[in-house]
């Protein structure tokens, strides 16, 4: 293929300059395996394998048009807006590398000797498990092409409460697990609700259908691979207690099964530990403007407020809404310096990509701060992300036609911020 030219102008003279000719080996495949193998390789939750040049080219439009989108990577956090761990995001320039990369014709180039060309894993070595946490039969996806989630509640069986200090996800069938979140239930209400679902586990498209003891103590998603949940402070497990796993499946076309569990190795330095806890950092009842309804055509912003009467470290925030949800933002104000602080900024909420996000380093707020999020809902017809069209009046609920106003975060309570 020839190279396009770029003509130079200086004064009345033309000067043409051969642009840099893109291709797939130097410029296409690090974008791919940095942000698309985790989850687009054989086997794995991800629709198509992108393992090659073959796979990659034939599916050349589609990449194009989903990044130029922002539909993938999935990952939906505003990256000048706080500074986040992790990130899974391509820039404006990688963008139009790929748009330019397919309109020139998807140009192969030559093989790098010794680039890895199969999914980037983040390989840690988990220590051997003191437990875990698995279901005790197989899920039975069905094969109608429906995206589902499933809660099923697991006995810890533990006669004494333990801490945790490293957690471990394993999928058991990767080309349908899209993530999981695991909460604690002291009672039997999860037990409940399970019940009632003929069956195995009980279906919840979003939440769990009630707060328990802990919400999403710890989360999994596909694109993470390998990796597991380590922090320099523990979490509990009370005694007598049930794990939640929620886990959400991909569509998928044929019937499939899925038995995941969960590896927990215990702490034993109890002592002088820390613990980290995850508790609901907003809903309903921190509303600031009113009561939360969504009436028939309504475009709307909901403002919140939480003031800590502790000083505290906050290790990730996790926001939580539906279909006519549009945008989060959260930020907090410190009593102490009177700083803002960014937190996430979400522009464009996706309900399909629920997760955790991790700030770079720990949030600390001194004793008397306020944290706000503010929230858009677009309940109009405009809206193609609605579950109903037309539209109909919303409630607050977790079904899949309600609407959601929670944020969980991660935290960790201080004796001073100097701790």
């Amino acid at each position: 293929m020839k190279p396009l030219i770029i003509f130079i102008l200086l004064g009345s003279t033309f000067f043409p300059a051969p642009a840099q000719e893109i291709n797939y080996y130097k410029n296409i495949q690090p974008l791919i395996q940095t942000h698309c193998l985790p989850c687009h390789h054989q086997n794995n939750v991800g629709a198509m394998p992108l393992e090659n040049y073959k796979q990659v080219s034939a599916y050349g439009r589609m990449i194009a048009y989903t990044t130029e989108n922002k539909l993938m990577p999935p990952w939906k956090a505003d990256a000048g807006y706080s500074h986040l761990k992790d990130y899974n995001s391509l820039t404006k320039e990688e963008i139009e590398l790929i748009k330019a990369w397919v309109n020139a014709g998807v140009e192969e180039g030559k093989d790098i000797p010794g680039i890895n060309k199969t999914a980037i894993v983040k390989e840690k070595l988990f220590p051997t498990p003191d437990m875990v946490i698995a279901m005790k039969e197989s899920y039975v996806l069905a094969d109608d092409y429906t995206e589902t989630a499933q809660v099923f509640v697991i006995p810890s069986n533990l006669q004494e409460e333990k801490y945790i200090d490293a957690i471990e996800f394993v999928p058991g069938n990767k080309k349908i697990v899209k993530s999981c979140t695991v909460s604690i239930d002291t009672g039997n209400t999860g037990a409940l609700y399970d019940s009632y679902d003929l069956n195995y586990g009980y279906l919840s498209l979003n939440g769990l259908a009630f707060i328990p003891y802990e919400y999403n103590w710890y989360q999994w998603t596909a694109d993470e691979g390998a990796s597991f949940y380590t922090l320099p402070y523990a979490k509990k497990i009370p005694a007598g207690s049930n794990l939640l796993l929620h886990i959400s499946y991909a569509a998928s076309t044929t019937i499939q099964k899925d038995s995941s569990f969960l590896k927990l190795h215990f702490a034993t330095n109890t002592d002088s530990l820390k613990t980290i806890s995850s508790q609901i950092l907003f809903d309903t009842t921190n509303l600031t403007n009113g009561s939360f309804v969504i009436n028939v055509g309504d475009k709307r912003k909901f403002f919140a407020e939480h003031t800590i009467d502790k000083p505290v470290e906050i290790y990730s925030v996790m926001p939580m809404g539906q279909h006519a949800c549009s945008s989060w933002e959260i930020y907090a104000i410190d009593r102490a310096t009177g700083q803002r602080i960014n937190i996430l900024k979400i522009p464009h909420w996706d309900a399909h990509w629920k997760k955790k996000y991790y700030p770079d380093a720990p949030i600390r707020l001194s004793a008397g701060s306020t944290i706000f999020g503010i929230a858009y809902y677009n309940n109009g017809d405009d809206n193609t992300d609605l579950i109903i069209l037309p539209p109909k009046k919303i409630k607050n609920g977790e079904g899949q036609r309600d609407e959601l106003f929670v944020v969980g975060y991660d935290v960790v309570e201080l004796k001073s911020v100097t701790e």
